[in-house]
């Protein structure tokens, strides 16, 4: 797969993805820069071509999930509907590992609250208890995931901040 990112902006410029991982690497880099928009060129092993536009407040996660979507060989049935969060199979990703993906496309350099994530999660995918986001914020500390600062009622958490591995020569390139 071949995967080109055309960014405006503040990371103006190119960046190609080739081989099996590009989708996953793409998508890592888009969630670690800042951009106003980006375009995104997608051609599969099949000879098959994607391309799509984003741009506005969430487009880095509009623009994950069409890049990770492209990159899949055969459709994967869809979940059943639900009215919660927590009543989720669990045969896909834990609600661990659904929070931290969440927070990664959500909340890549900045700090965030509980409250702040129950809020903006509850808004994408229904409801999750406060104690739960709260619970979950602190073992990602403990797991050295998460940096926190200020005391237990102004709680505030972020990433720590990790050197960009994406830019490997071998597999990305700027124009």
């Amino acid at each position: 797969m071949k995967i080109r990112l055309e960014l405006e902006g503040k990371n103006a410029g190119s960046v190609s993805y080739k081989g099996p991982e590009s989708a996953e690497m793409a998508a890592s880099y888009l969630n670690s820069i800042e951009a106003d928009e980006v375009e995104v060129h997608i051609v599969k092993e099949d000879g098959t071509k994607a391309f799509a536009e984003f741009s506005g407040d969430f487009w880095n996660m509009s623009a994950t999930k069409f890049i990770l979507s492209a990159a899949k060989t055969r459709p994967a049935p869809l979940p059943p509907i639900s009215s919660s969060v927590e009543d989720l199979p669990q045969e896909t990703l834990t609600l661990k590992e659904r929070l931290e993906m969440f927070l990664r496309f959500e909340y890549p350099r900045i700090w965030f609250t509980s409250l702040d994530v129950k809020r903006h999660y509850e808004s994408v995918y229904g409801k999750i208890n406060l104690s739960t986001v709260s619970t979950y914020l602190a073992r990602m500390h403990r797991d050295n995931i998460l940096e926190r600062k200020g005391n237990h009622n102004q709680r505030e958490y972020r990433f720590i901040e990790q050197g960009n591995s994406l830019m490997n020569l071998e597999y990305a390139s700027v124009k």
